[in-house]
C-alpha cells in the first residue's frame, strides 16, 4: 500500500509541474528601443532615434499597457546606471510588457556610480577619498535570527576596474583587495590590487539598492539583461518582484550584488530559466509564497560572501532559497560554491519536485529541507562535497522535521553525512500560508530508492540525531539503494535502544529499520564523480569557522578559541597569512594564532586570552587572511562576563518626514548562555523612537528575541535616542544607540478652498478670481504642476504666477476664469501637483451658465408725416430682460437707411453693468426729416 502512495504522489507532482509563466509575445505590436550612449528621453525610441534610460522605456511600455498594447523595449549594450521601478494601477491591462538586451550579457543595470578623486594616502598603498553617505547599520534579520556581526549588516561595495574589494571594519585591517569606510571621519580608504594603475582605473561604488522592482504586474519578460552591483541589505534584493503574476525571467545575470540576486514574493506562475545568480553578498534565487513555478536550468554559485565575513552561513542564506514554495518543478539547477546551503526549502514547502541537480561543494548541506509538509520530490540529482573537504560542516543532504520527502536516484558522494536528519522533539508547528492548515511537523513518511550513497574515512551514509527515531523508522520505505563507505563498514548512524548512539553495517540496518532488502553496498561506478564536478572560476580560498562557535563567551581571565579552516579551491596555492584585529580594544588580553601561516588549506586556531582585568563587555575580533591580492575576513565576538548578544548596537533609520512613521528596524537579542535564563526587567525606548518586543520576561538559554523600533520625529534635524535593556545579565544596563534624521515638510494652502463664479452668460467669460497658494510648512514647496480638472473642466481656465519653488511662508497667485459652454450649473477643480502631498491638492471652482432672454414693448415706432426739419414728438419703447441670466448690453445704436433722421436716449446700463433678471429699461426715439 505504501509503494502505491508513493506512486500516486509522484504521477500528481508531474501533472503539478506544468504550471509555468505562459506570456503571449506575440501581442507585442509596440517596440521601443534604448541607447546608454546614443539615447535621449526626449526621443520617440525609435531605433533610429532610441530612449536613454530603461526606466523611460518602462513608462512608455505602462502607458501602451493602459491602453491595451503590448510593448517590446530592446535594450542595447551598455551600462545604465538607473533603478527602475515597475508597479501596477487601476487602469492595468492584460497587454505584455517585454524587456530584452539586444544582445544578451551586454546590457547592465548596476547599481554603482563612478567615484573618481582618489589621492594617496600617507604616502602608503592605500588611496583615499571623501566620502558622502551615512548608511550605517542596516536592519537585524527577524525570526528571531542568529546574532550577526556588523560586517554582515553594511551595504557599501567598491568595485575597481570590474573586480569587487573585500570590505573592512578598520583601516588597520586593509590588504591589497580591501576598502573601508569611514562614516564618522567622512572617508573612503581602497587598497587596489597589485598592479592597477590609479590614474586611469575605474571605481565603481554602489548607491542604489534596487535595479528593477516589479509590483503587482502580470505578463512580463526580463530577457538577457545583468543586474548587478546594488547596495541592497540583507533580505532585500537587486531584482524585488512582489504579488505578481505570469513573470517569464529568462537569461539574465545577477552577480555581484551585496545580497540577493533576485526575489519573488507572492508571485503565482511564473518561469525563472537559464539565469545566473552568482557572487551575491546573500544569495543568489530566492522566493516567498510562491504558487506554481517552474526553475529550469539556473546557476547559483558563490553566494554568501558578505554572510560569511560574519560567519553567518545559516538563517536566509542558500544559493537558492525556496521559503513556503507551493507546486513548483526545478530541472537542471547547478548550486556550488556558495558559503551557505546549495538549496534551503525553508518551512512549508509542498508539491514540490527537483530534478537532474548538481549540488556541489557548498559550505553546509547540498540541499536542505526544513519544516516543511510535503511532497517533495528529489531525483536524479548529485550532491558532493569537494577534495579538499570546503568547510566545518559539510552535508549531502539535510532533513529537519520535514515529512513526505522522495528521494530516487541519487548521488550523494564525499560528504561527512550524506543524509542527516535533525529534528525538534515533538515535532514543529507550521501554517499552510494558503489554507491556514496547522502541521505538527517531523521527519516522518521518507522514501529512497535507487539512490548512491558514497563516503570515505570518517564520513556516515546516513545520521540520525534521534528525537523522532520512533517516527521515522515506522514510516521509512527504502530498498534498491547503494550504500558505500570503503574506509567503515558501519557508517550508518543511529539511536538505540538505551538512549545512545550506534554505528551499523548494512545488515544492522536492515534489521533495524525493517528496510533496504534488496539493497547493496558496493563500489559504485567512478563516473559519477565527474558528473558532480562544477568548474571553479578562479583560484581563491575560503576563510571559515563552524557557525555555531563564532560568539563566544568567558569570564575574566580564561581564554576562548576561534577555530578556522582555510580551504582553497579552483587551483589555488600559495601562502596564506593570518593576523587579528580587536584584542587591543580589550584591556589586558591577547590574541594568538596557532600558526601565522597556511600553505594553501589547512586549519588555525586564534586563541584570544583574557585577564582578570578585562572589563566586562561584547568584542568583535576580526582575522584577516591574506595571499597576494587576495584577501578575505572573518569576525567573531567575545562575550566577556556576559552571555547576552545584541545586534546591531547602532540603529540609523534614515531621513523620516514629520508626522510619518519610519520602515521598522530589527534588533536581535541572542542568549549564548547554553544552561541559564536571562531575566528582562524592561525594555525601553527615548526620544522620538518607540519600540515593541517579543522578549517577555525571561529569554531561556540559547534563544532569541526581536526588538522592532520605529521612528516618529517630532522636531526636524538630527534626532537621538536610545534601547535600554536592563536584565539580570553581569552587562546589564545594555544600550543600543538610535538616531534618525527629521525632515520638515512642505505645507500647501488654498486661499480660498473653493471659488464660487456669479452667473456668466454663455460664451462669454467672467471677470478673474484669484486663488492663493502659501508654504505653510518648513522646508522650500515645489510645484510640478497647475491644471484644471473635474466634470465641466472645459468651461474653466487659469494663469499661473508660481513658477519658482515656494520658501517657508511665501505665497505665489492662480487667476481663474469662468466661461461657460452650456447653460446650468458648471463644476470644476483647480488642481496643484507638488512634493506637499502624494496626491495633488485642489480647490473646488463651479459657477451657472447663463442666458438673458429679451422682449421690447414696442417693437416698431411708427411716427407718421413730418414736415422737413421739424422734429416729431417722443416715442418710447420699454426693454425689459425676462431671461435666466444678466443682460450685458455693450450699445444701442441707430441702423437702416436713414439713421441720421432719428435720434435716441435711453437709461439701459451698458456692459460691464448689466440688465438684471426681470430689470427694464427705456428706449426714448425722435424723428426730424431731413
Amino acid at each position: 500500500m505504501l509503494r502505491v502512495v508513493a506512486f500516486m504522489v509522484v504521477t500528481a507532482l508531474a501533472q503539478l509541474a506544468w504550471g509555468q509563466a505562459t506570456v503571449d509575445e506575440s501581442q507585442e505590436s509596440v517596440i521601443y528601443w534604448v541607447d546608454a550612449s546614443n539615447g535621449s528621453d526626449s526621443n520617440p525610441g525609435t531605433q533610429a532615434a532610441p530612449f536613454q534610460t530603461i526606466a523611460k522605456a518602462a513608462a512608455a511600455a505602462e502607458a501602451n499597457n493602459q491602453a491595451g498594447i503590448g510593448t517590446q523595449v530592446n535594450v542595447n549594450p551598455g551600462t545604465y546606471r538607473e533603478s527602475v521601478a515597475i508597479a501596477s494601477t487601476p487602469a492595468d491591462t492584460a497587454a505584455p510588457i517585454t524587456i530584452q538586451a539586444v544582445t544578451p550579457g551586454t546590457a547592465a543595470l548596476s547599481g554603482a556610480d563612478v567615484f573618481g578623486g582618489w589621492l594617496p594616502y600617507n604616502g602608503t598603498a592605500v588611496y583615499s577619498n571623501a566620502w558622502p553617505y551615512q548608511y550605517g547599520l542596516c536592519s537585524a534579520d527577524n525570526g528571531p535570527a542568529p546574532f550577526e556581526e556588523d560586517i554582515v549588516l553594511r551595504r557599501e561595495l567598491f568595485v575597481i576596474n570590474g573586480r569587487v574589494l573585500t570590505q573592512v571594519l578598520a583601516l588597520g585591517q586593509m590588504q591589497p583587495g580591501t576598502y573601508f569606510v569611514d562614516e564618522a571621519g567622512a572617508q573612503a580608504y581602497i587598497w587596489p590590487p597589485s598592479g592597477t594603475d590609479m590614474s586611469t582605473a575605474t571605481v565603481e561604488v554602489a548607491t542604489r539598492p534596487e535595479l528593477l522592482s516589479i509590483a503587482g504586474k502580470s505578463n512580463m519578460v526580463v530577457r538577457g539583461l545583468t543586474f548587478e552591483y546594488a547596495g541592497s541589505c540583507r533580505l532585500d534584493s537587486a531584482v524585488p518582484i512582489t504579488a505578481a503574476s505570469n513573470i517569464l525571467l529568462d537569461g539574465n545575470s545577477f552577480s555581484w550584488n551585496n545580497s540577493l540576486g533576485v526575489s519573488l514574493s507572492n508571485v503565482s506562475y511564473v518561469t525563472e530559466q537559464n539565469n545566473v545568480a552568482n557572487h551575491n553578498g546573500n544569495g543568489g534565487l530566492a522566493d516567498y509564497e510562491t504558487l506554481h513555478g517552474y526553475f529550469s536550468n539556473n546557476v547559483t554559485n558563490y553566494n554568501n560572501w558578505r554572510g560569511a565575513q560574519g560567519g553567518y552561513y545559516r538563517w536566509s542564506a542558500a544559493g537558492f532559497h525556496p521559503y513556503a514554495n507551493h507546486i513548483s518543478t526545478i530541472v537542471g539547477l547547478v548550486s556550488a560554491y556558495n558559503q551557505a546551503y546549495g538549496v534551503h526549502w525553508d518551512t512549508d514547502n509542498q508539491n514540490i519536485t527537483a530534478d537532474s541537480m548538481i549540488l556541489s561543494e557548498n559550505l553546509l548541506a547540498e540541499g536542505f529541507i526544513e519544516k516543511s509538509e510535503g511532497p517533495l520530490t528529489i531525483s536524479n540529482s548529485y550532491m558532493c562535497n569537494g577534495n579538499p573537504n570546503t568547510g566545518p560542516v559539510f552535508l549531502g543532504f539535510e532533513l529537519r522535521n520535514s515529512s513526505n520527502v522522495t528521494f530516487t536516484g541519487n548521488t550523494w558522494s564525499n560528504d561527512q553525512a550524506a543524509s542527516e536528519i535533525v529534528d525538534a522533539t515533538g515535532g514543529v508547528p507550521v501554517t499552510d500560508w494558503q489554507t491556514g492548515q496547522l502541521y505538527s511537523l517531523s521527519t516522518q513518511n521518507i522514501s529512497s530508492s535507487g539512490n548512491n550513497f558514497v563516503n570515505g574515512s570518517n564520513q556516515f551514509v546516513f545520521y540520525d540525531g534521534g528525537a523522532n527515531w520512533s517516527l521515522f523508522t515506522p514510516t521509512l520505505m527504502s530498498d534498491y539503494n547503494n550504500w558505500w563507505n570503503p574506509s567503515d563498514s558501519t557508517p550508518f548512524f543511529t539511536p538505540n535502544s538505551s538512549g545512545g548512539y550506534s554505528q551499523l553495517d548494512l545488515p544492522g540496518w536492515q534489521g533495524v529499520t525493517g528496510q533496504d532488502a534488496h539493497s547493496t553496498a558496493v563500489q559504485p561506478s567512478s563516473t559519477y564523480a565527474d558528473k558532480c564536478y562544477v568548474p571553479p572560476e578562479a583560484p581563491d580560498f575560503w576563510l571559515v569557522v563552524d557557525p555555531l562557535k563564532n560568539q563566544l563567551d568567558v569570564t575574566s581571565g580564561n581564554s576562548i578559541a576561534f577555530a578556522t579552516t582555510v580551504s582553497a579551491f579552483g587551483g589555488f596555492t600559495g601562502v596564506v597569512s593570518l593576523v587579528s584585529d580587536g584584542v587591543q580594544y580589550m584591556p589586558g588580553a591577547t590574541a594568538t594564532w596557532s600558526t601565522p601561516t597556511i600553505n594553501t588549506s589547512g586549519t588555525a586556531t586564534l586563541t584570544v586570552q583574557t585577564s582578570a582585568a578585562t572589563p566586562t563587555g561584547v568584542y568583535p575580533i576580526t582575522m584577516v587572511a591574506n595571499s597576494g591580492d587576495i584577501t578575505r575576513t572573518l569576525t567573531g565576538t567575545v562575550l566577556v562576563n556576559t552571555t547576552l548578544g545584541i545586534d546591531p548596537l547602532v540603529a540609523n533609520l534614515g531621513s523620516v518626514k514629520l508626522g510619518s512613521t519610519s520602515a521598522k528596524f530589527i534588533v536581535v537579542v541572542n542568549n549564548f548562555s547554553t544552561t541559564t535564563a536571562i531575566a528582562i526587567n524592561s525594555i525601553a525606548a527615548t526620544g522620538d523612537f518607540s519600540q515593541t518586543n517579543t522578549c517577555g520576561n525571561s529569554l531561556a538559554a540559547s534563544t532569541a528575541c526581536a526588538v522592532t523600533i520605529a521612528f516618529t520625529p517630532t522636531t526636524v534635524g538630527t534626532r537621538t535616542g536610545s534601547l535600554v535593556f536592563s536584565t539580570s545579565d553581569p552587562g546589564s544596563p545594555q544600550t543600543v544607540a538610535l538616531q534618525g534624521v527629521g525632515l520638515g515638510v512642505p505645507v500647501l494652502t488654498l486661499t480660498p478652498s473653493s471659488v464660487v463664479f456669479p452667473d456668466t452668460d454663455v460664451k462669454t467669460a467672467s471677470q478673474p478670481s484669484t486663488v492663493l497658494l502659501t508654504n505653510a510648512g518648513t522646508v522650500t514647496l515645489n510645484i510640478s504642476s497647475i491644471s484644471i480638472g473635474g466634470q465641466n473642466q472645459g468651461d474653466f481656465s487659469q494663469t499661473s504666477g508660481c513658477t519658482a519653488p515656494l520658501p517657508p511662508g511665501s505665497s505665489c497667485n492662480v487667476s481663474v476664469v469662468f466661461s461657460p459652454v452650456y447653460l446650468g450649473s458648471r463644476t470644476a477643480n483647480l488642481s496643484i501637483a507638488s512634493d506637499a502631498s502624494t496626491l495633488p491638492q485642489t480647490a473646488g471652482m463651479s459657477g451657472n451658465g447663463v442666458a438673458p432672454v429679451v422682449t421690447v414693448s414696442a417693437a416698431n415706432l411708427t411716427f407718421g408725416t413730418q414736415p422737413l426739419g421739424l422734429t416729431s414728438a417722443a416715442l418710447k419703447s420699454t426693454l425689459t430682460n425676462s431671461g435666466n441670466g444678466p443682460l450685458f448690453i455693450s450699445g444701442i445704436v441707430l441702423g437702416g437707411t436713414s439713421p441720421g433722421d432719428f435720434a435716441q436716449t435711453n437709461d439701459c446700463p451698458i456692459s460691464p453693468a448689466s440688465l438684471a433678471i426681470g430689470a427694464a429699461c427705456t428706449l426714448t426715439v425722435t424723428f426730424t426729416p431731413t
